[in-house]
C-alpha cells in the first residue's frame, strides 16, 4: 500500500460519463439550504450504496410511526462517484470464486457465490416492484481467455467442482474453443465461461429509488461536503458540513473511496484507485453480423481484463486497460481525480478492441465519443467492510468495493439497513464473513 496519506474529498468538476450525460431533476436538490441541527439517521454518500440502504430503511414495513427522519448528504451532484461511471452489468465472478476457492475454502466460496446470485435476483426484483425503466436486462455474460494456459486452469477449476457437486458451479457452463465464434462471437480466443448476469443503466436505477426515498421522506442534500465526524459520549456523530452541523443519532458511511477522509481508522485500509471507461460508437452505416446481448470480461492473460456491455441502441460501454498505465502509478493509485484521464494509451487501446476481437466489426471504425475515469476503493484482502465502524457506538460502513460494487451493494445494503434499524448484529445478516469490518481487518495493510 502506498505510504501517501488519503488526498481528501471528491473534485469538482469531474468528467461526465455516458450515463450521467442527462441529468436527474435531483442531481442538485436539497431539502432546504441549510442542513437540520439533528436526525435519527445521515447517510453519507449518494451512490447505490447510500441510496439503497435509505430505500431498504424506509421501505421496511416494519418501520413504525413517525418513520425515522433520514438525511443522505452528497459532496457533489447525486450519484455522481463510481456507481455513475462505471460498466453497467453485474455477474457470477468466477475470478473471485477462484481465489477464494484457494485462501478460504469451499465453504467461504458457496456463500459468497450465493451472495452474488442473490444481488442478482434482488437487482430485477427491485426494478420490477418499483417499476423503474433503467434498461435492465437477465442475461449472461462470458468471460472469454485469450491466454491458453489461463483458459485451462479455469477449465479446469468449473469442471472440478462441478464433479464434486458445488451448487454455484451449476450455474456455469465452459465453452471450448471451438464454439466460441458462433456462441460469443469473439475471435482469436481459448476458452470462456458463461455465467448469469444483469445489465442496467446504473444512473437511472439510483435516482429512481431515491425519488422513493424522498417520497417517503427522507431528506436529500447534494454538494453538500461533509468535511469532519466526530462521536461524542452518547454516540450521537457530528457531522462538519459545507451548510451546517447535522447531529445524527445514527450514521451510516456509504463512502467507498473517500472513506479514509473522514475515518482515519481506514487509513491504507480502503484506498482510492483511478479507472477509465468509455463508449463506443459503430460508423453510421454499420450492420453487425451478430447482435451482442450478452455481456463480456475479456481476459487478455492472468493480470489484465477489459469488461465490455453491449447497449441496446447497439453502442458499447467498454473499461480497463490497466496495463497501458499500471506503471504510472501516481495517476491511478490513492488518486481522486476523476475530472481528468488517465492516459490517452488507454482510449488508443478502446478504439481498436472491436475490431480487433470481435467477428465482422473489422471495419465497423467503433470508436469513443465519450471517455471519463471513475474513482474506485481498494482493500488489502480485496474484501469490502461491511457493518458496524470498529470502536464507534453508532457508526456503520458499507464501502471498499475493489471495482466490483454492483456485485454486492444492494444486498449488503439490505443488511446495513436491518443493523441499523432493528440492532441486528454483522453474525445474523447472513452476509459473508470476510465482508465484515473488524479491528483485525484494520491493522492488516499489505
Amino acid at each position: 500500500m502506498s505510504s501517501r496519506r488519503h488526498p481528501g474529498f471528491p473534485v469538482e468538476n469531474p468528467i461526465t460519463s455516458y450515463w450521467l450525460k442527462d441529468p436527474h431533476p435531483l442531481a442538485s436538490y436539497r431539502y432546504s439550504e441549510t442542513i437540520p441541527e439533528e436526525c435519527d439517521i445521515a447517510i453519507i454518500g449518494t451512490g447505490m450504496a447510500g441510496v439503497a440502504t435509505a430505500y431498504h430503511i424506509l421501505t421496511d414495513p416494519n418501520i413504525g410511526v413517525p418513520r425515522p427522519r433520514v438525511v443522505l448528504l452528497e459532496a457533489r451532484q447525486a450519484c455522481s462517484g463510481a456507481t455513475g461511471r462505471n460498466g453497467g452489468h453485474t455477474k457470477l465472478a468466477t475470478t473471485v470464486i477462484r481465489r477464494l476457492h484457494t485462501t478460504d475454502g469451499p465453504e467461504a466460496v458457496e456463500q459468497v457465490a450465493r451472495h452474488q446470485l442473490n444481488q442478482l435476483a434482488a437487482l430485477k426484483d427491485v426494478v420490477d416492484n418499483e417499476k423503474i425503466d433503467c434498461e435492465l436486462r437477465v442475461t449472461r455474460s462470458f468471460d472469454i481467455f485469450f491466454d491458453q494456459g489461463h483458459a485451462e486452469k479455469f477449465r479446469d477449476f468449473l469442471h472440478t467442482r462441478q464433479t464434486e457437486g458445488a451448487s454455484w458451479a451449476k450455474e456455469v457452463r465452459w465453452i471450448d474453443e471451438d464454439e466460441l465464434d458462433k456462441i460469443t462471437g469473439v475471435k482469436n480466443s481459448k476458452g470462456a465461461l458463461s455465467v448469469p448476469a444483469v445489465s442496467l443503466w446504473p444512473y437511472k436505477l439510483v435516482t429512481a429509488l431515491l425519488s422513493r426515498v424522498i417520497e417517503l421522506g427522507g431528506q436529500l442534500y447534494t454538494e453538500t461536503c461533509v468535511t469532519k465526524v466526530d462521536e461524542d459520549a452518547s454516540g450521537t456523530t457530528i457531522l462538519t458540513t459545507s451548510r451546517g452541523v447535522l447531529n445524527a443519532r445514527k450514521t451510516v458511511f456509504a463512502t467507498n473511496a473517500y472513506t479514509a477522509a473522514l475515518l482515519p481508522r481506514y487509513e491504507a485500509i480502503i484506498t482510492p484507485f483511478k479507472g477509465q471507461n468509455s463508449h463506443l460508437s459503430p460508423g453510421k452505416f454499420f450492420t453487425p453480423p451478430k447482435v451482442l446481448n450478452n455481456t463480456y470480461n475479456l481476459h487478455f492473460n492472468e493480470r489484465y481484463a477489459d469488461y465490455l456491455v453491449p447497449r441496446p441502441d447497439g453502442t458499447i460501454i467498454l473499461g480497463g486497460a490497466k496495463w497501458t498505465f499500471e506503471s504510472d502509478r501516481d495517476k491511478w493509485w490513492n488518486n481522486i481525480d476523476d475530472s481528468t484521464l488517465i492516459n490517452d494509451t488507454a482510449t488508443s487501446h478502446f478504439d481498436s478492441v472491436m475490431s480487433d476481437h470481435f467477428h465482422g466489426w473489422e471495419n465497423a471504425d467503433a470508436r469513443h465519443d465519450l471517455v471519463w475515469s471513475g474513482i474506485m476503493a481498494a482493500t488489502p484482502d480485496l474484501f469490502p467492510h461491511v457493518g458496524k465502524v470498529p470502536g464507534s457506538k453508532n457508526q456503520w460502513i458499507l464501502a471498499g468495493f475493489n471495482g466490483a460494487g454492483m456485485l454486492m451493494i444492494f444486498t449488503t445494503s439490505q443488511a446495513i439497513a436491518r443493523m441499523v434499524r432493528e440492532g441486528v448484529v454483522y453474525e445474523e445478516t447472513g452476509l459473508p464473513a470476510q465482508f465484515q469490518s473488524t479491528m483485525e481487518r484494520l491493522t492488516v495493510t499489505h
